[in-house]
């Protein structure tokens, strides 16, 4: 085995057993990316509240150090020099400043479409975000909690504002609040168990593919699957940049949680893990295996997921989402997405492009590193699935060359499809949420990854077309005005392959 192996797996054992919370502890104090929002490592009213500490300290010495002088000053000076000498210790030992303190049965996509007829738009208070990333702009965009001086005061419990303790802000790991809250607000897909069986495909080379703790799993003779743990990773990862596209388009990127419960239970009921879920793994795995030579229990690489999301969502038009997705490559060609996103009258349909690619050989090349950053800084960013060695995740935020990501290897209850789907409990709603921060670095990240964007209009369409020619470092994509345009663009990015990566990760 190789070195790289073996630092590989040691570095998994070890985090099985001792994997703590990440703290924010940038020295930089570098901004924090959620999917095209900046949030300030430091929450402002923080920053305010340790700026009148630190002006409160310095007040303090200057009236203990000028206290020092007039009594110095005062001194009679035909006293014995005993006494000047008791007096000078009594001063030097004398109290100190203080320290600061401290009915029918419709479909589930016909009930979800039906509440959403035009989706909100988000171009005007993302583009100010982006404009505008001063302290001002921030404070705006801090949150119901410190919206104004008319809300209620932010909880002691969420380690921000005036009123919180030292202990409850270091239990929050020194993260702002405001970017705390918009992690949790993101939906999270995970490993299930107990769901109705996947069966096994028959045929030659059936289970070819299913990896060794697969197959030991499955020595009980049962015909199918009930459990997706050790093969969906890529799948959960895929469901997770899908369900945030629906979350962006419907509900706004403003959207947290608490808000729209209702209209928020429909959309996680289109991926409960049942057959008659339109987005559900069942449906994934039936197209894996008809479409892209995917049985059920082996592992998806980024490009059959982009294939199996495209084909889904085609089939379900009144969503009002249509998909695009690249080649072998990264290029982007405008005539193949126009005829796309064009509708019949017209007009524009939003549309989710996918872009599949290697951005080198056992870890992503530097040169691509300030590019990725910036794919994740665009407004509309939905985040990258993949980029983990022989284990998929779910990246949607970063600071400086950390990058944040929901993590699918937790083996759940499965999300069942209740009737009607605004039935789902309290728990069952917080089982595709986490407030759970992880992070890893940015050269640790796999180079096959599935990058996603949405694009709501042609001014967002024109906006990312920008922002993608600006790119700083290699580019990590590129739009092209139609096939064949730039050649030798292939060469600058690897062509990705479902086959490699498929090594199965620790299940947490």
């Amino acid at each position: 085995m190789s070195n790289v192996d073996i630092g590989r797996y040691s570095k998994r054992v070890l985090q099985y057993f001792w994997d703590p919370p990440p703290r924010n502890d940038d020295p930089s104090e570098a901004p924090i990316w959620v999917l095209g929002r900046q949030y300030e490592a430091i929450d402002p009213i923080d920053r305010s509240s340790i700026a009148r500490e630190e002006a409160e300290t310095r007040r303090q010495q200057e009236d203990g150090q000028r206290q020092q002088q007039n009594e110095q000053q005062n001194e009679p000076q035909d006293e014995p020099q005993t006494q000047k000498n008791q007096q000078r210790i009594q001063i030097n030992t004398g109290p100190q400043s203080p320290s600061p303190s401290a009915s029918s049965n419709p479909s589930p996509i016909d009930l979800f479409t039906s509440h959403h007829s035009k989706p909100p738009s988000m171009a005007a208070s993302s583009t100010s975000m982006l404009e505008h990333p001063s302290a001002t702009s921030s404070l705006e965009d801090l949150g119901r909690s410190h919206a104004s001086s008319t809300d209620p005061p932010p909880s002691a419990s969420n380690g921000n504002g005036p009123g919180s303790t030292n202990e409850d802000a270091d239990a929050d790991g020194g993260w702002p609040a405001a970017f705390l809250d918009d992690f949790e607000s993101r939906v999270w897909m995970t490993y299930r168990s107990g769901f109705p069986c996947i069966e096994r495909t028959a045929g030659a080379g059936a289970g070819a593919g299913l990896s060794l703790g697969v197959r030991l799993r499955q020595l009980g003779g049962q015909g199918g699957f009930t459990s997706d743990s050790g093969w969906g990773c890529m799948i959960r990862s895929g469901q997770s940049l899908f369900a945030n596209a629906l979350v962006m388009l419907r509900f706004g990127r403003d959207w947290r949680r608490g808000e729209r419960e209702a209209e928020e239970k429909e959309l996680l009921a289109l991926f409960a893990d049942d057959p008659n879920a339109p987005f559900s793994i069942h449906r994934f795995v039936d197209h894996g295996a008809s479409a892209c030579g995917k049985h059920p229990g082996e592992w998806f690489g980024p490009s059959a997921t982009a294939r199996c999301i495209q084909a889904l969502a085609n089939q379900h038009e009144s969503l009002g989402l249509k998909v695009y997705i690249t080649g072998d490559g990264p290029e982007v060609y405008e005539d193949d997405f126009m005829k796309i996103a064009r509708t019949a009258d017209g007009g524009f349909a939003p549309t989710l492009i996918l872009i599949c690619t290697r951005l080198g050989i056992d870890r992503v090349t530097p040169v691509y590193w300030e590019a990725l950053k910036s794919a994740l800084q665009m407004r509309q960013s939905i985040g990258i699935a993949g980029g983990r060695p022989s284990s998929s995740h779910y990246f949607l935020g970063l600071q400086s060359t950390s990058l944040f990501y929901l993590d699918p290897h937790t083996t759940r209850p499965f999300l069942p499809l209740p009737t009607p789907p605004t039935a789902y409990t309290p728990a069952e709603v917080s089982s595709c949420h986490t407030r759970r921060l992880r992070r890893i670095q940015i050269a640790e990240m796999d180079p096959s990854m599935l990058i996603g964007f949405l694009i709501r209009d042609e001014e967002d369409w024109r906006a990312w077309k920008e922002s993608v020619g600006e790119e700083p470092g290699r580019r990590v994509m590129r739009v092209e005005r139609g096939v064949g345009e730039r050649e030798g663009a292939m060469g600058e990015v690897e062509v990705l392959s479902d086959e490699e990566g498929e090594e199965e990760g620790v299940v947490v």
